[in-house]
């Protein structure tokens, strides 16, 4: 049987419990559970959200290069920026721009640390200044 905190965050969202009163190992494994649950109904942002708040990089990381295997750069990015690692960074975001997702690119490029590429990208192709 599933956890009741996993089976009400996947029926009523995050915000809907505070898990701060459980210690890391407990909130990490619980929203491991509930990444994993949105993960295998295809839920894949809200999936790649949960393990970002469960600080899961490992997962991420190999999330994001299973994406990048698929094609599907845009989810690989989301993977990607909360690991911070700066070469599947600024990977990710030079197949954002080939997508034409200079938003997520610049965030991409913000999380590598490249800010000037980020800015560069704001300025040129979303009209953010």
């Amino acid at each position: 049987m599933d956890h009741p905190i996993v089976e009400k965050i996947l029926k009523d969202g995050i915000d809907s419990v505070n898990l701060s009163m459980l210690d890391e190992e407990a909130r990490k494994r619980i929203l491991s559970d509930v990444g994993e649950r949105l993960y295998k109904q295809n839920k894949f942002v809200e999936a790649i959200g949960i393990m970002e708040k469960a600080n899961d990089t490992d997962r991420l990381t190999k999330l994001g290069d299973f994406f990048l295997a698929e094609s599907k750069a845009e989810l690989a990015t989301l993977c990607f920026i909360p690991t911070k690692d700066k070469q599947r960074l600024n990977n990710a975001a030079v197949l954002c721009i080939k997508a034409k997702n200079y938003k997520l690119a610049a965030r991409a490029y913000e999380a590598a640390d490249n800010t000037q590429m980020s800015s560069f990208i704001r300025q040129n192709f979303t009209g953010d200044k």
